[in-house]
């Protein structure tokens, strides 16, 4: 009986590992994807103040009365539907092409 206790025990701490070396995984995780989301707001970011140099002056809420006022949202949308669009329609292309070239090649 001794033994079969200690396996169970064995088994919980290593269950306890696994959970703990899982929380750490998920915690990597989402630091990664906010660091790529910070670099991505950083970036865009970065382009505006480039394009529109006096905007640096303004606070949070004076830039976003700002991007609100310059755009329609939904005409926004459609133009990012449409570059989006356009992006996946030159990288089906690019993969066509790349199967020819491999077919040409054989």
């Amino acid at each position: 009986m001794k033994n079969i206790d200690e396996k169970i025990l064995m088994a919980e701490e290593e269950i306890k590992k696994l959970q703990n070396k899982r929380k750490k995984l998920i915690s990597q995780q989402k630091q990664e994807e906010r660091k790529k989301r910070d670099k991505r707001i950083y970036e865009k970011g970065a382009v505006f103040e480039s394009i529109f140099t006096e905007s640096k002056n303004l606070t949070k809420d004076e830039f976003y009365q700002l991007i609100t006022s310059l755009i329609h949202k939904e005409e926004a949308n459609l133009k990012i539907q449409k570059i989006i669009e356009k992006r996946e329609q030159i990288e089906n292309q690019y993969i066509e092409n790349q199967d020819e070239e491999t077919e040409i090649e054989e």
